[in-house]
């Protein structure tokens, strides 16, 4: 039987979490819980760890043992996000050095502290004569194909990763060992959503997705190893909204 090794970063949160109790249930499946606070997980690996700490991460990942993995599923769903005023977007430009640093950081560059080291090992097992196959997703909002202003360095940071998830999904270096998978989601019940939201009514709050309808819906996605890139919307849609 092909076995599996999922990686959850953000684990304790309410989305995270609810991927991990899915391949729990999964058969010849091992699951890796990443969270930055502590937290109690029946995951076979358990890893607190700052996603913006380049070296711990690499040294985290090391020490996975990939010998007999014929699949590994990143599954990331780690990023800060903010309202911006409009005197805030009138000084935004469209380069990395004029959006907002910690934005950026927490969306783009926790992700690339997590795929390097992967694709790393991924190489070492192809030069063992091993084809394990990896499967990189990232998650995003619906909102962000609209180039809504009010967000503009969340947007522009989900682009970003849109972009490097692709390009090595597409390489020619990885030829198709490699699959990119791109979520994106509209209100999710997490819980923050409350806070971020002070102003939605009790009616919007029932079309808010739920965790595990998150999961439902993107899980035959990222198990299937085609097409190479693959990006989907998941969404309750809001009668009357346009």
């Amino acid at each position: 039987m092909n076995s599996r090794l999922v990686i959850v970063t953000g684990a304790s949160g309410a989305v995270g979490n609810s991927f991990i109790q899915h391949f729990l249930q999964e058969n010849n499946t091992d699951c890796v819980a990443v969270s930055r606070s502590p937290m109690k997980t029946a995951a076979y690996h358990y890893c607190q760890a700052d996603l913006l700490d380049r070296e711990s991460i690499a040294e985290e990942i090391e020490k996975l043992d990939f010998s007999n993995v014929d699949d590994v599923i990143l599954i990331h769903g780690v990023g800060k996000f903010k309202y911006e005023s409009e005197c805030e977007i009138a000084s935004l430009g469209t380069t990395e050095a004029e959006v907002d640093d910690e934005i950026f950081s927490s969306n783009y560059q926790t992700f690339v502290n997590m795929a390097e080291p992967l694709t790393s090992k991924l190489n070492q097992q192809h030069q063992q004569g091993n084809k394990t196959t990896l499967a990189l997703c990232g998650f995003g909002s619906i909102t962000d194909k609209y180039k809504i202003p009010f967000w503009r360095s969340y947007t522009y940071a989900k682009d970003s990763l849109r972009k490097y998830i692709k390009e090595l999904a597409k390489s020619e270096e990885w030829r198709g060992l490699i699959r990119g998978r791109f979520i994106n989601v509209s209100t999710t019940d997490t819980g923050n959503e409350n806070k971020l939201r002070p102003y939605a009514t009790e009616e919007e709050k029932k079309y808010w997705l739920k965790p595990e309808t998150v999961v439902e819906r993107s899980i035959a996605s990222l198990e299937s190893l085609t097409p190479f890139w693959q990006e989907i919307d998941v969404y309750e849609p809001l009668p009357g909204f346009k």
